[in-house]
């Protein structure tokens, strides 16, 4: 049987890693905090022993991790997995980096036989449940349908986007567009409260309209609505993909005039202490800030 490890059981990755238990794989869970792998071999998962033992056992590797650091140590790093005595395996990272990161790691995993793809995920917690997320994929179209099977467990809208690092492309373009979107939701919403405008009676004809979004239901109908903030995913998370869009941006000479002001709105609420609220507490912070 193909054995495959999950490294980042977090609130992606722990319904992604069972989402591949329920389908039958055998998958070993590695986390920094020890009862995320108990919840794992409840789940129905297997503890991973050590990094060693993943990079001496499983066939398919996967990371799923919140920062370009954890993703750089984790692989790359003095006692990362590509220093180990490898299985040669194919490696899917599906966290949000930078795209130059994700090059350096593939010629890595490539000088120890090893097969690297860029796998970033959009969808969010409720995507990661229900095996729906979009999956934008970098590398080469061997290593791409040799995961495919294992994508079409996790995800509905797989999409392979040419070289290592052009998945993470995609899906920084995204992040900039969720970050915009995010902040119109905010604004609009504020102006309805100050307008005197009942905010479910905007989102029911506002979602009937132009001004619909994927982004516009989750913020409201998921968050705002029922009050609250706990996060499926961070402000801060977000805050951290719009600064590598802003990277992507400079190293390709186009300059982000709207993305800048949408960025440093991010950056004063994390300062404000919205950083480990869900992103939807934007709107919360625009109403701080006019107050």
């Amino acid at each position: 049987m193909q054995k495959l490890a999950f490294i980042g059981l977090g609130n992606m990755g722990m319904p992604m890693a069972r989402n591949l238990v329920q389908a039958g794989y055998y998958v070993y869970g590695l986390n920094r905090s020890k009862a995320k792998e108990d919840n794992f071999e409840e789940l129905g998962g297997q503890r991973a022993e050590s990094l060693a033992h993943i990079a001496e056992n499983a066939d398919v590797i996967m990371t799923c991790l919140p920062q370009p650091e954890d993703v750089e140590q984790m692989l790359i790093g003095d006692n990362g997995l590509l220093q180990m005595n490898i299985k040669t395996p194919l490696i899917i990272d599906f966290s949000t980096v930078s795209p130059s990161l994700h090059v350096r790691i593939a010629k890595e995993a490539s000088a120890r036989g090893a097969r690297y793809l860029d796998a970033p995920v959009s969808g969010g917690t409720a995507g990661a449940e229900s095996g729906t997320l979009a999956i934008m994929c970098g590398g080469e179209e061997v290593a791409f349908e040799e995961a495919k099977p294992i994508f079409d467990v996790l995800g509905k809208n797989i999409t392979h986007t040419g070289p290592v690092g052009n998945g993470t492309k995609v899906k920084l373009i995204n992040q900039y567009m969720v970050g915009m979107h995010t902040v119109a939701v905010g604004e609009a919403l504020h102006l309805a409260d100050q307008s005197g405008i009942d905010k479910s009676l905007l989102y029911s004809v506002l979602s009937n309209g132009f001004a619909q979004s994927k982004i516009f239901d989750r913020h409201y109908g998921d968050f705002i609505s029922e009050n609250k903030d706990e996060p499926g995913f961070a402000l801060d998370l977000l805050l951290k993909d719009l600064g590598l869009a802003d990277d992507m941006a400079d190293e390709s000479n186009v300059s982000l005039k709207a993305g800048d002001f949408v960025r440093s709105l991010f950056q004063q609420a994390d300062e404000n202490g919205y950083g480990k609220k869900d992103m939807s507490a934007l709107y919360q912070y625009v109403k701080h800030i006019e107050n």
